[in-house]
């Protein structure tokens, strides 16, 4: 029988509320964006990856390598700069390359950056603050059940997970979160991680 990994402990919850963690990742995103370096780019994406692992998520690195590897690919039909390596037609530029791996790298660091600083008890204000959590809350408990989610009867074991999130005459999207309180850690690594990620930008 196989056997599934556990997913990691949420040590960011231990020390950030919701909001202070996705003010955290909004006023990030930002200078993450218009970040110009490959390799701090690269830098940046590792340290979402671990605070995505810290937010208890399981980083399943395959399919984040070949995310970066076909975009990368396809990025490279189109040449731009110096040839650096020629595969029969395929011509390996310098621009081209850099720029499918500045492309694929984003793309992987903003799943990264939404996976650690997005919970599902997160509560933004209004009515659709809250329909915003209700998609987060459903979201979360879609991700926990994709294991029993089988090939052979797709469609009937989505629909098996579905109805387990939804029972007539319960209200689940009101389910009650534990409220968390920031921390001095908390406000510590929150001051860290937007002024290195900033500071960077300027690097």
């Amino acid at each position: 029988m196989r056997r599934h990994r556990s997913r990691p402990a949420n040590r960011l919850k231990r020390h950030l509320n919701a909001s202070h963690l996705f003010i955290t990742g909004a006023v990030v995103l930002p200078a993450y964006l218009m970040q110009p370096g490959l390799v701090v780019r690269v830098a940046q994406v590792l340290l979402f990856a671990a605070l995505a692992h810290l937010a208890g998520k399981r980083i399943m690195w395959p399919y984040f390598v070949l995310m970066v590897a076909s975009i990368t690919f396809f990025n490279l039909l189109t040449p731009i700069g110096r040839v650096v390596l020629s595969l029969g037609p395929l011509q390996i530029t310098t621009g081209a390359l850099r720029s499918g791996l500045m492309k694929g790298f984003t793309i992987v660091g903003l799943v990264f950056v939404s996976l650690f600083s997005v919970r599902p008890d997160l509560r933004l204000p209004g009515k659709l603050g809250g329909l915003v959590a209700r998609v987060f809350f459903y979201f979360e408990r879609i991700i926990e059940g994709r294991k029993r989610i089988e090939a052979r009867r797709l469609i009937d074991s989505i629909d098996d997970v579905l109805l387990e999130l939804y029972t007539p005459g319960q209200q689940q999207s009101q389910a009650v979160f534990e409220r968390v309180q920031t921390t001095t850690v908390g406000y510590a690594l929150m001051v860290t991680l937007i002024s290195v990620n900033w500071l960077l930008l300027f690097v």
